[in-house]
């Protein structure tokens, strides 16, 4: 039931609820209109109000209220104009708020209602196990890469893989690692800022490291903030979650320095990763509260933060649609629309991208926040491609990435950081866990531009993260097999009920990068022989054109073991690579006549495209020139 059709007539049953001690409400005005989100979870003693322009404060006869700022001083005055109300927790909630909703200089009046963590199963790294034998060379040196399946998946570690289900990270890699100038905000549980595979990566505010205990040394309203902020606690001190740090890990950790895990986005071990903030969010199994959260924001936008990484949200059917998603939580979309309007990597992006999990319910929608039609929200695919028995789909749902299902047993799990340092890695499943693989792939999209000098919008941006995917929806046919562990015994799931439902496809890191370049990728399975149309590339009529050839580098045939002469004839190209991986060639064609026009010659344009050729085990469908 959506409990928000039924505030306005709560509302109207309070007015004759007033203790004694609140005085009379005035019939002749009736507040509740200014008045949302009840919910048995709202914080006793506290409200958050916001102010018509131009007024400072107000009071209410009867009731002692402590009334400050709910955020430091930021760019936004709409944001500036948030209170948050304290007094007595005996206090019968509702009754006060009608009493501040009375206030002609009030605006609006939210209750601060808790929001859910969301979470997984997790495993911790296994005892022993046979040594994996890969089709390629790992680029980097730590230890658990090679099991990493959500990297790089030729289907060679179990007979629940598949080749392809990944998010085609060590081809991205050829292009970059990393860099330690973006920053990637963690809204969740507190991150193990030294963990041996996260310190090097990690986001320090100088000015308090280097500063006085106690004191906001930079002014930035909180005190000693150096890897981030406790926002359940208010307190610089973070305390290490394992659901935090493992999220971290993904985005993050350290490459090439021979311990446990890589991140997508964690550099070649050379200090060139992207930084993790850590702003928590949740402290052991407490949730958190909407204030809370909409504070985290409006720090990482100040803090220079261009990513926000979210696992939590509110319980399904909360919110039944955009509409009552901008009405009733003001304070958050306030806060979120904040961090993606004012958030800045100077010369590369001008605003934040919030990107959240989906939800672990199996709920036929999203969860909100994310399921919000401006925000990212993100399914999850098991090594097999198929739809993870626990993930959210349906509307509101974005894009897909390896959320891991360790049904099928520990290898198929998210390997990550963990605070468990006998291994330093762990195993986990979740939305929670396909989310960071999206802004793991993010922050390394960012850290390309840098280093080809791009910009965008947050706009341009996003849209490119959600259009840098594969199909997904031709392996969604049959039924899988899993295992409840809340009821216990194994159970059989459809998975035709997933079919166009888990987002616009899953996520391919080098796809993402070779669209900043405008790119095509030309999408060849290794070992056969593949013939390509070139309509895409050259037109409808590429058939009739006349084509100068193809040029490959002795570097690119080499590395992809092209076998033979790439030909071309009737617009279509035909070439057999040998070895997975990824390179540039050049394709040139005449356009205008069947001989090139020039000096004394009358004849047509020729055309140059440069593709890249992308060699895998398996050939992603609906690839080609985007």
């Amino acid at each position: 039931m959506n409990r928000f059709l039924i505030i306005t007539l709560i509302a109207f049953a309070l007015t004759a609820c007033v203790k004694d001690n609140l005085g009379d409400i005035p019939a002749e005005k009736e507040p509740s209109s200014k008045i949302y989100n009840w919910d048995e979870s709202a914080a006793k003693g506290r409200l958050m109000v916001r102010l018509a322009e131009d007024v400072e404060s107000f009071d209410t006869e009867g009731i002692a209220l402590n009334i400050e700022p709910m955020f430091p001083a930021t760019r936004s005055e709409k944001l500036n104009r948030w209170r948050l109300v304290r007094f007595d927790e005996s206090l019968d909630l509702r009754t006060v708020a009608e009493a501040i909703a009375l206030n002609k200089g009030v605006e609006r009046v939210e209750y601060d209602i808790k929001l859910h963590r969301i979470v997984g199963k997790a495993e911790p790294a296994p005892a022993s196990r046979p040594e994996p034998t890969r089709s390629v060379e790992m680029p980097f040196d730590d230890p658990e890469l090679p099991w990493q399946w959500h990297y790089y998946n030729d289907g060679s570690l179990g007979s629940d893989t598949a080749a392809g289900a990944d998010i085609n990270l060590l081809n991205a890699w050829k292009y970059t690692a990393g860099d330690n100038r973006v920053i990637v905000a963690v809204l969740d549980g507190g991150v193990m800022a030294n963990h041996p595979d996260l310190e090097a990566n990690m986001w320090v505010n100088e000015a308090e490291k280097s500063g006085t205990a106690g004191v906001d040394d930079d002014g930035n309203g909180y005190v000693d903030d150096i890897n981030g902020y406790n926002f359940v606690v208010d307190s610089g001190a973070i305390t290490a979650d394992a659901h935090g740090t493992h999220v971290a890990g993904t985005i993050s950790a350290v490459n090439n320095n021979g311990y446990a895990v890589c991140g997508i986005a964690g550099g070649t071990g050379k200090g060139d990763g992207v930084k993790i903030m850590s702003l928590q969010i949740f402290e052991n199994d407490e949730s958190c509260y909407a204030h809370q959260i909409a504070k985290a924001f409006i720090y990482a936008a100040d803090n220079g933060a261009v990513i926000a990484n979210n696992s939590w949200g509110y319980e399904p059917n909360t919110y039944l649609s955009d509409s009552e998603y901008e009405r009733y939580d003001s304070v958050l979309k306030d806060a979120v629309e904040y961090f993606e309007s004012n958030a800045r990597l100077e010369g590369v992006i001008e605003g934040g991208v919030a990107i959240f999990a989906a939800g672990n319910e199996a709920a036929t929608t999203a969860d909100y926040p994310g399921a919000y039609n401006k925000y990212i929200a993100v399914s999850a695919m098991s090594a097999n491609y198929t739809a993870t028995y626990y993930t959210n789909y349906g509307p509101g749902v974005n894009i897909c990435a390896p959320g891991g299902d360790l049904t099928y047993g520990t290898i198929m799990g998210i390997s990550s950081t963990s605070v468990d340092l006998t291994y330093g890695y762990e195993y986990m499943q979740g939305t929670s866990m396909a989310t960071p693989h999206v802004s793991g792939c993010a922050a390394l999209a960012l850290s390309y531009a840098l280093k080809r000098g791009y910009s965008f919008t947050s706009d341009e941006f996003r849209r490119l993260i959600v259009t840098s995917t594969h199909d997904i929806n031709t392996h969604q046919t049959g039924s899988k097999r899993y295992f409840d562990y809340d009821l216990g015994g194994w159970k059989n799931i459809s998975l035709e009920p997933y079919k166009g439902k888990l987002g616009g496809g899953y996520i391919d890191a080098h796809l993402l990068l070779m669209q900043m370049d405008s790119t095509p990728c030309l999408y060849i399975k290794s070992g056969e022989e593949a013939t390509l149309s070139l309509d895409e590339y050259f037109g409808d009529d590429s058939e009739s054109l006349t084509y100068q050839g193809c040029e490959v580098t002795d570097e690119v045939r080499d590395a992809l073991g092209i076998q033979g002469k790439p030909r071309i004839e009737n617009g279509l190209l035909t070439i057999q690579c040998n070895k997975p991986g990824t390179g540039r060639i050049k394709i040139y064609a005449i356009i205008g006549g069947e001989s090139a026009g020039g000096g004394n010659s009358m004849g047509g344009m020729v055309v140059e495209r440069e593709a890249e050729l992308v060699v895998r085990g398996a050939k992603a469908e609906n690839g080609g020139w985007l």
